[in-house]
């Protein structure tokens, strides 16, 4: 079963749907229901899925209004959600420095795109040198 597929068997109670959304929009989640871009590819889908769904479990109400502290407190607790639900901490930690000759081939096998792999990797505590 592809990763997607799996993450919504996972998480039954929400609806999903794909489509084409503006530019800058990757996934909305209001109530029950899931939208994510269709114009992305399937790992950036599945970044945002997890994301999305990180939202539908910790979020409450409308939280657009970025300039609210709250709501820019709920963005960052359903972003960390689903990063921790995508990648957990030990499969970073289990990857050997030794096997790799770059990020770009650790975010391959990870299935995740090379900024996301930083992202959740400074999540968690650990420290990249620039790819650049």
């Amino acid at each position: 079963m592809e990763d997607i597929d799996k993450l919504m068997s996972d998480y039954p109670q929400f609806s999903y749907k794909y489509e084409s959304m503006p530019k800058g929009i990757d996934g909305i989640n209001i109530g029950i229901e899931i939208t994510i871009n269709s114009e992305i590819s399937k790992e950036e889908q599945l970044q945002w899925l997890y994301e999305e769904i990180g939202h539908a479990m910790t979020s409450e109400g409308d939280i657009t209004d970025y300039g609210d502290r709250n709501n820019m407190r709920q963005e960052y607790e359903a972003r960390i959600w689903g990063m921790k639900h995508h990648i957990s901490f030990d499969s970073l930690a289990d990857i050997p420095a030794d096997e790799y000759e770059n990020d770009y081939e650790a975010a391959r096998d990870l299935g995740v795109q090379v900024d996301y792999l930083h992202t959740v990797g400074f999540m968690y505590g650990f420290r990249y040198k620039s790819i650049d």
